[in-house]
């Protein structure tokens, strides 16, 4: 059984084994991307949980450095996955590249419903989307392949589980932190139908800029909405 699940990760498909990029600028435009996307987050992360721990105590300087810390992981995941050549690793590095986004969205919520939401809807939502984040993530390392249309759609799915939670967000989290969230997670969507138009030209670089702009504007939401609102 152990032999047959390393091997289901472990064995390329043929997208594994496909360079990315068609181009050396395309490879080129992605890596700067990544480059300047790491950089700001390393760098937010700091400055958010200085910022909390200073100003606004204990759970929000947890929480916001559980966000940065799933924003930095999702990034380098993607940096190394996507500027690695075709080779024996390129499965085990997409795998853990898409399984890094569901930890990311569910580390985008936590300062929220961690230290915003109150009472019941703090603990439950915040148990909720991390489970499902842990789920989506080991079904991303240990399924077989599906498309990449079907997990965007999932993965936007599951950015916009807190409509399920529109009425706590709305009485908790400042107007502007709220519009930030909503903002972001439009970027996010948007960026999403260039990743799946095979025929953009530098679709890798842009879909990655989309993702460095929307993770930008959501980190401006956590600062405002969980840091310097209880300044």
């Amino acid at each position: 059984m152990l032999k047959a699940l390393a091997r289901r990760i472990c064995t390329p498909d043929d997208l594994d084994m496909i360079e990315h990029y068609q181009t050396r600028a395309e490879r080129l435009a992605d890596l700067w991307v990544h480059a300047v996307g790491l950089a700001l987050a390393a760098a937010g992360g700091v400055v958010l949980a200085v910022l909390a721990s200073v100003y606004a105590g204990v759970g929000a300087a947890v929480s916001t450095g559980i966000y940065a810390l799933c924003l930095v992981a999702m990034l380098t995941a993607s940096t190394v996955y996507n500027l690695t050549h075709p080779c024996a690793a390129r499965p085990v590095l997409r795998r853990l590249d898409e399984a890094a986004i569901f930890l990311m969205i569910a580390g985008s919520y936590t300062p929220f419903t961690a230290v915003r939401f109150e009472g019941a809807w703090s603990v439950g939502f915040t148990l909720a989307v991390w489970t499902m984040a842990i789920v989506g993530a080991g079904v991303k390392m240990l399924a077989p392949r599906l498309s990449d249309a079907f997990w965007s759609v999932i993965y936007v799915l599951f950015g916009w589980v807190a409509v399920f939670a529109l009425k706590p967000m709305i009485e908790t989290v400042h107007p502007l932190a709220l519009g930030l969230l909503v903002a972001g997670g439009l970027i996010y969507t948007a960026g999403v139908f260039v990743f799946i138009s095979q025929k953009v030209k530098f679709r890798r670089a842009i879909w990655h800029g989309f993702v460095v702009t929307g993770a930008g504007v959501h980190w401006a939401a956590v600062l405002i909405g969980v840091v310097l609102v209880q300044a």
